[in-house]
Formats: C-alpha cells, sequence, structure tokens
C-alpha cells in the first residue's frame, strides 16, 4: 500500500496544533524523538481514537515524558503499538496536526470505523463522494486541486467503481490508483500521484460533510 505523499499535506498540516504545553498556553513541540510523521506510516496500520483520561502526557517510545499534553475528549491519530504505546497524532478540524508522541494505550478510547461509507468527504485538497449502485457495489466520485506559483490552478477529476483490496478500497483507472481506508470518523486516502494535473493529489484525511 502506498504511503502518503508529504508535499500534498505541508498547507494543511499548519492548521493548528491541537496539544497543550504543560503550564503554558504554547504551541506544542513537534513530535517526539522516536515518533514518525504520520504521513510515513503505513496507511493501513492508522487508527482513530479519543482521549480517555484528563490529561495524557505525550512520551517518547521509552516513556519518558515531555512538555506536550492532550486532554479528555480529544481526537487523535495513532500509529501501531509498540510496547503498549502508540505514536499519537492530534486532530483539529480533520486534520492531524503533526505534533505529539507516545500514548499508553490505557490513556485512550479506540473509536470504531465509520458504519458506511456513503456521503461527500472533504479535505484541504478536495472532496471525495461515495454512494453505492443499485446492484451494491461501491462508487466513487472526487475532485482535487493545486494552485500553481503563477496563480492558476491544476485540477485532478476522478469516477468510477471501488473494488476490496485487503483492507482498502480501490479505483484504478486511467494510471490513477486511490486507496481508501475508513479509519474512525475520517476516511484516509492515498493515491499514486497519476490522479491529475501537476502536484494534484487526493492523498490526506478527509472528514464526512454529509
Amino acid at each position: 500500500m502506498p504511503h502518503l505523499q508529504r508535499s500534498v499535506l505541508t498547507l494543511a498540516l499548519l492548521g493548528g496544533v491541537t496539544a497543550h504545553a504543560q503550564g503554558s498556553p504554547a504551541p506544542a513541540p513537534a513530535t517526539q524523538p522516536g515518533c514518525a510523521d504520520w504521513l510515513t506510516l503505513e496507511p493501513g496500520e492508522l487508527r482513530a481514537a479519543r482521549v480517555s483520561v484528563s490529561r495524557a502526557v505525550f512520551t517518547d517510545a521509552s516513556g519518558k515524558p515531555g512538555k506536550a499534553y492532550v486532554v479528555k475528549g480529544d481526537l487523535l491519530l495513532q500509529g501501531p503499538a509498540v510496547n503498549g504505546r502508540r505514536c499519537s497524532y492530534p486532530v483539529r478540524g480533520g486534520v492531524p496536526t503533526g505534533a505529539g508522541g507516545y500514548l499508553n494505550t490505557m490513556q485512550v478510547q479506540n473509536l470504531s470505523a465509520s458504519a458506511t461509507l456513503s456521503g461527500t468527504w472533504a479535505a484541504a485538497q478536495g472532496t471525495l463522494t461515495l454512494t453505492r449502485t443499485a446492484a451494491g457495489a461501491w462508487q466513487v466520485e472526487g475532485t482535487a486541486s493545486a494552485p500553481t506559483p503563477g496563480g492558476s490552478v491544476n485540477t485532478g477529476d476522478l469516477g468510477g467503481l471501488l473494488t476490496r483490496q485487503g483492507s482498502a478500497w480501490q479505483y484504478a483507472a486511467d494510471g490513477c490508483e486511490l486507496n481508501l481506508w475508513a479509519v474512525g470518523p475520517w476516511l484516509l486516502a492515498a493515491d499514486n500521484g497519476a490522479c491529475g494535473g501537476l502536484n494534484v493529489s487526493f492523498s490526506g484525511l478527509y472528514t464526512r460533510q454529509r
């Protein structure tokens, strides 16, 4: 499965920091040592979670605490478990902030994937609409865009049936390949970079709009 493309989401990741710093309202520090950027993780291994304790302090892989923390109710995107801890990335407005660290699995509640894929899902760079045909198959229609230095906008459009490929739903046509995973309340997308004009990508974390 493809990894997400870092360059496509740079602007989205600047949208805000969810984590808090102890004793100060200042933004949280960058990801804790040993915790990889979420964009480099295998999409099929990510999960959604909600903080279930009053305050959870981010640590490194050994459990050494840092200064950043999250509070009860905060939403997280998490990587695979390592010795009872998961790399955790706060999510605000459907956008992972890129700040975080490790949290003990006992400090959060896992969020089940949405029961249905149907609806319109939005991310900073585009939208995806998933519907079911009369025959019961899933289909997707999407648009994405990327601004150019000259002020114009490159675009990409796709539409067609989805097929199940392992843990993902896949669209493939005309050289474009898009994989979709339901992750808690979100839809995670990763494409192969061939679904539109220059720098256009559907890769990212999508939130259901309707």
